[in-house]
C-alpha cells in the first residue's frame, strides 16, 4: 500500500524516506512487509502521502510456522514429555502399583503428547 501510494505521489524511495525522517532502510523494509511499522510511522506516512490512515490498516494475517520448526517443535516437546514422565517413574518406589495404574499412567502421557502435537500442528492465529 505504501509503495502504490509513493509511486503514485511520484516519489522515490530516497525522497519519502527525507520528507517522513525515517531511513531508506525502514522504507524498504515497509514497503516489503518484512516490519509491522508503528502506530506514529504509519500516521506520519499517511500525512506525507495524502492518504488516510485507515488506508494502512489491514487486518492481522496470522504467522505461519515454517514446517522445519514444527518438526522440531514436535520432536522436542514430545521427547521432553517422555522423559519428564520417565523420570517421575524411576523417583517413584511404588507406582505403579498395578498394570492399571501403568496403562492410565502411559494413555494420560500418550494423550499430552497427541494434544501437543495437535497444537503445533494446528495452531493457526499465533499473534506476537
Amino acid at each position: 500500500m505504501v509503495k502504490s501510494n509513493r509511486i503514485q505521489k511520484g516519489y522515490t524511495q530516497a525522497i519519502l524516506a527525507e520528507k517522513t525522517k525515517l531511513s531508506l532502510r525502514s522504507i524498504q523494509r515497509i514497503e516489503k512487509g518484512d516490519v509491522c511499522p508503528r502506530e506514529y510511522t504509519l500516521k506520519v506516512l499517511s500525512e506525507i502521502l495524502e492518504v488516510p490512515l485507515a488506508s494502512f490498516k489491514k487486518e492481522e494475517s496470522p504467522i505461519k510456522i515454517p514446517v522445519n520448526k514444527k518438526v522440531i517443535l514436535s520432536t522436542g516437546s514430545g521427547l521432553i514429555i517422555l522423559l519428564c514422565s520417565l523420570a517421575f517413574l524411576s523417583q517413584s518406589a511404588v507406582f505403579p502399583e498395578t498394570n492399571f495404574e501403568s496403562y492410565l499412567f502411559w494413555c494420560a502421557i500418550t494423550v499430552m503428547i497427541c494434544v501437543t502435537q495437535w497444537i503445533i500442528w494446528n495452531y493457526r492465529s499465533l499473534k506476537l
